[in-house]
């Protein structure tokens, strides 16, 4: 019963992902990063790369708690307690790649994604 409800549990999360009608955006892009969404925008008020510093920066319009960064084999490689709306990460914690980059904001239970490419 356990193995029937955990099956049914995958499936509708799967059809439900599938069938969602958000579209990725970019919310920025350069020759060295290019970060888009996998959900909205609507979390963010300002994303963008610093150049000087390399830094790729996060603002969020609630404080976010922690961030996470996932390989592209969704392996955790980095956890950043946050509790900010704003982050800087810099780029040599990605090496050349696609990365997701989760974030958890403060009294929320559902997590945010970008998808996040080192050129």
């Amino acid at each position: 019963m356990k193995n029937l409800l955990t099956i049914i549990a995958v499936l509708t999360i799967t059809f439900s992902s599938a069938y969602a009608s958000t579209t990725p955006e970019v919310l920025f892009t350069n020759a060295a990063v290019e970060v888009i969404t996998v959900e909205s925008l609507e979390i963010f008020t300002d994303a963008g790369f610093n150049s000087d510093t390399e830094n790729l920066v996060f603002v969020t319009k609630e404080n976010m708690t922690v961030v996470q960064i996932f390989n592209s084999e969704g392996v955790l490689e980095f956890q950043l307690p946050v509790m900010s709306n704003n982050v800087q990460i810099n780029k040599n914690l990605f090496g050349p790649g696609k990365y997701k980059v989760a974030f958890l904001l403060d009294g929320a239970s559902k997590v945010h994604f970008t998808q996040v490419t080192v050129k």
